[in-house]
């Protein structure tokens, strides 16, 4: 069993509600999630657009995270 390696210190924030996320991006990368979108969606033609598993890895985190729009995605 691979445990994670990440440390948190001791605060008096509410951490619970976006401590699922850790877990969630570490699986994404695990996985190779993000190489896996590129190479199935095309190159987008503009170098200023983000590229496809940008979007869909922060899509991901923010409806875990219980976004329910686009404008959700500034939390992460």
């Amino acid at each position: 069993m691979n445990i994670l390696n990440y440390k948190l210190s001791s605060t008096n924030e509410l951490l619970t509600a976006r401590i699922g996320l850790l877990a969630t991006a570490h699986t994404i990368n695990t996985l190779s999630l993000s190489n896996t979108i590129d190479q199935h969606f095309p190159a987008l033609g503009s170098n200023c657009a983000l590229k496809a598993s940008t979007f869909i890895n922060t899509l991901i985190l923010s409806q875990h995270e219980g976004g329910q729009c686009l404008d959700d995605t500034t939390h992460i």
